[in-house]
């Protein structure tokens, strides 16, 4: 329990921090139609909750494209170890809109989870920070939640950690 206060604290103060560091000028605009983004991602280790099950280790391998500014569709891979049920294979599909003068975003995924004799459709709404540590590569916290169309035992939210780099 102190460990997502803390992280929530954390994410707080970074946004905080960086919410006017990332503006610049209209010629020079960060999410630019364009672009792409390759990102990683990490969610679980006890700062999520799924009914279904008391740990979860959930890691995202991410790409996207920016269609027009701050309009980016974006793929993922992951893969999704837990307590109680086998682990499962994730790919998705989503679309994120960024708020150009503060790098705060937010997302929406159709993900496809599937494991030996289990598959599941699950979308998943996201809230999250691009804080530009350098010139392309970001830290990203995020907090989501997803939704299970087969079972709501395995409904959750949490958040999740992630890294990026827009080229």
């Amino acid at each position: 329990m102190i460990m997502k206060k803390l992280m929530m604290a954390a994410i707080g103060l970074m946004m905080a921090i960086g919410a006017n560091a990332q503006y610049l000028n209209d010629s020079q605009k960060v999410f630019s139609q364009d672009k792409w983004y390759v990102g990683a991602s990490l969610s679980g280790l006890d700062l999520n909750y799924h009914k279904g099950s008391d740990w979860i280790l959930d890691v995202h391998a991410k790409g996207g494209y920016l269609i027009a500014d701050d309009w980016m569709i974006t793929g993922l891979v992951g893969y999704q170890a837990q307590t109680d049920f086998p682990s499962v294979v994730q790919l998705g599909a989503g679309l994120r809109y960024y708020f150009e003068s503060c790098g705060v975003y937010a997302g929406a995924t159709a993900k496809y989870v599937h494991c030996d004799d289990f598959s599941d459709f699950r979308p998943e709404l996201s809230v999250g920070y691009a804080y530009f540590l350098t010139g392309k590569l970001t830290i990203e916290p995020e907090v989501y939640y997803e939704h299970s169309t087969k079972d709501s035992d395995y409904s959750g939210f949490g958040v999740r950690l992630g890294f990026g780099i827009y080229f």
